[in-house]
């Protein structure tokens, strides 16, 4: 029945029906969004008094932070392999901890939005060139003994931590005792920028002046939260050698490395793909803004030579 019910809501049909007229102004009303936060706290607490233990040993909630279209679902996908994660994508933490809901129902909901991708096959990338980031026979959506769990929604999470640090704290005492970490995947900008503009149909300069905005609010969250747990991973590098990506992030997390795990998430790349700067035609003038940009981000400085 749970197959059945997602593939309906994965299906072309229902995609387009969803972004229809009617569907936008059904779906993006107030009546059902209260409607539908309604639902979601009644079935996380029924999942909570049904099994109150599932996430007691449960140390780190992983929030990743950084721009869209950058690897953050990539990363996201590998790490919900694991045997003792949990790792769903785009889930969104921060509206369930505006809404009141606990560490357990919070934490349901991440596990059920990772069977959900997986039963999904973890297809990314829709409305620009979809394609799967499944693990076969490793463990996404499934696990026995929980020791993380995590969210790949990086865009809006950036914006609301960015636009209201005090969610920081906030987030840190919903958790508790779990310890949250951060994990920023940083990208060659002209990927997320191409993707912007050619999704959104956007000029250069919008996409340009949108992600300047998210990384002013990157570098303020990463001025906010101790060093130690804020890791930066560069897709670039995770790309050319996966396995010690993931093995990286493993350890941050406190995860156990597992070869088997490792090599297959090192099967899911493909690193001859194409990057997303190659899709667009890049406007007079763009080389030289795009190097003011990155030479005024930190954590941008190894794109100096654009």
């Amino acid at each position: 029945m749970d197959r059945g019910w997602v593939s309906f809501l994965d299906s072309n049909q229902w995609r387009r029906f969803t972004r229809s007229e009617l569907g936008s102004r059904l779906f993006r009303g107030r009546p059902f969004r209260a409607a539908d936060l309604a639902r979601r706290s009644a079935m996380s607490r029924y999942r909570q008094i049904r099994n109150p233990e599932r996430f007691a040993a449960t140390d780190v909630l992983c929030v990743f932070i950084g721009h869209v279209k950058s690897g953050g679902s990539l990363l996201g996908a590998m790490l919900d392999a694991h045997p003792d994660a949990l790792v769903s994508d785009e889930v969104g933490v921060l509206k369930y901890l505006e809404a009141g809901f606990s560490r357990e129902q919070t934490y349901h909901l991440i596990e059920k939005g990772s069977r959900r991708e997986a039963v999904k096959g973890r297809v990314t990338a829709r409305r620009l060139e979809p394609y799967s980031l499944a693990v076969p026979d490793m463990y996404q959506g499934r696990s026995e003994h929980v020791r993380v769990v995590g969210d790949t929604r990086a865009g809006p999470t950036t914006r609301r931590l960015g636009d209201d640090p005090a969610l920081l704290d906030d987030l840190a005492r919903m958790a508790a005792p779990s310890e949250v970490r951060f994990i920023h995947v940083v990208r060659d900008p002209r990927d997320p920028i191409a993707a912007m503009m050619r999704r959104g149909e956007r000029t250069f300069a919008n996409a340009l002046a949108d992600y300047e905005s998210q990384c002013h609010r990157l570098v303020k969250i990463r001025e906010l939260v101790s060093p130690s747990r804020v890791l930066t991973v560069n897709y670039e590098t995770l790309v050319g050698d996966p396995s010690a990506g993931v093995a990286s992030a493993c350890d941050f997390l406190g995860l156990a490395r597992h070869d088997d795990h490792l090599a297959a998430c090192a099967r899911l790349v493909d690193p001859h793909r194409d990057a997303e700067r190659s899709w667009v035609d890049w406007p007079d003038g763009s080389s030289d803004a795009l190097a003011d940009l990155v030479a005024s981000v930190p954590f941008l400085e190894r794109y100096g030579q654009l």
